[in-house]
């Protein structure tokens, strides 16, 4: 199996079950992750987690940075990892403030550059 190959069912896998509060992880973090390349950011707030990843595209006036953001709740079952986009209201609040850090953060990196 080459790496084209699983890249593209990552990302028809993702696109399928990887919806969130009208977010979908794109293309780019799917491909990112079956690269092993690393976030830009990681923000958690309890069992919430933002993960930020930087784009680089050129557009039509130049190379710019698009980021994408994955959401996700981080739990351990039976000693192994595990995520989900399922919440209850403590983790619905806890992941609002992770986004939030999330805004506040990355809106300053920009601002910044």
């Amino acid at each position: 199996m080459n790496l084209g190959f699983l890249i593209k069912h990552l990302k028809q896998f993702a696109m399928k079950k990887f919806m969130i509060l009208g977010l979908t992880l794109t293309a780019f973090a799917v491909t990112a992750i079956a690269q092993n390349k690393k976030p830009d950011a990681t923000y958690s707030v309890g069992a919430s987690k933002v993960t930020v990843w930087d784009n680089e595209k050129d557009g039509k006036y130049g190379t710019y940075t698009n980021k994408n953001f994955l959401v996700e709740k981080v739990y351990k079952k039976d000693g192994k990892w595990e995520t989900s986009n399922s919440y209850n209201l403590t983790e619905l609040l806890q992941l609002k403030a992770a986004i939030d850090k999330a805004i506040n953060e990355e809106a300053v990196k920009v601002k910044e550059n």
